[in-house]
């Protein structure tokens, strides 16, 4: 029978270590952007970056999805009074993306040799959702750490149009993986998304609080960890 863990990527599997930085830097790319083609309103690309965060968070919650990064540009420069030319965009809004690089997030502790040794019994996937940052540049991180090769399945909110707690986040990644709820268990660091959305589905919920604790408000997990060394026996007890 095949069974699956799945997992949440920022404050789960990865502490999210430059991200003052990396903002910063690209606020500085979208004001040398605007400057290169003769756009106003560079100065105010701190304030029009702020003006977004309520809209993108009514969004998130309202519909249940992450803008990506090519909506946030594009409200920003709206919010600004510039129309921008789509290929000149589109070509901004990669190189923003790319600048996720920087943010050279680290594994959280002791998790490295946990994933291996569980990725030989069960199937292991992701179900995160992404802000600046896309899927397909948190796979790169997870490639440089070493661990992508132990996944093999990832719902990330830019490539599905959802963000968790939708039912479809978890459902695309059980899908892939040929797995049915009763036989998945769900890891991740937020009562209100992670465990919220995985329950609903009947799947088992682990909260992972090694790195922050927030209140359950209602959503309370199955289990919780603050070290991955306690996940393998609740994984071998679930799945007995």
């Amino acid at each position: 029978m095949k069974r699956a863990i799945l997992f949440d990527f920022w404050q789960t599997l990865f502490h999210d270590m430059k991200e003052r930085e990396t903002f910063e830097s690209r606020k500085d790319l979208v004001r040398n952007f605007l400057r290169e083609h003769d756009y106003q309103g560079a100065s105010e690309v701190d304030a029009a970056f702020e003006a977004s965060r309520p809209w993108f968070l009514e969004v998130y919650h309202r519909e249940q999805r992450t803008p990506v990064v090519h909506e946030r540009l594009t409200w920003v420069f709206a919010h600004l009074g510039i129309t921008v030319d789509q290929t000149a965009l589109e070509a901004l809004s990669r190189e923003f993306e790319e600048m996720g690089l920087m943010l050279d997030p680290r594994l959280t502790d002791n998790l490295a040799p946990v994933l291996e040794q569980l990725s030989r019994d069960y199937l292991l996937g992701i179900v995160s959702d992404t802000g600046y940052t896309p899927g397909r540049v948190l796979r790169k991180h997870m490639k440089k750490h070493g661990v992508l090769e132990y996944f093999s399945a990832f719902s990330f909110s830019d490539e599905t149009g959802r963000a968790k707690p939708h039912a479809l986040q978890f459902e695309n990644v059980l899908t892939k993986l040929g797995i049915e709820t009763e036989h998945a268990i769900h890891c991740g660091d937020l009562p209100s998304h992670d465990v919220r959305g995985a329950k609903a589905l009947g799947i088992t919920t682990i909260l992972y609080t090694g790195c922050h604790t927030e209140a359950a408000n209602g959503y309370e997990p199955d289990f919780v960890i603050t070290d991955w060394r306690e996940l393998t026996p609740i994984v071998n007890k679930v799945f007995a």
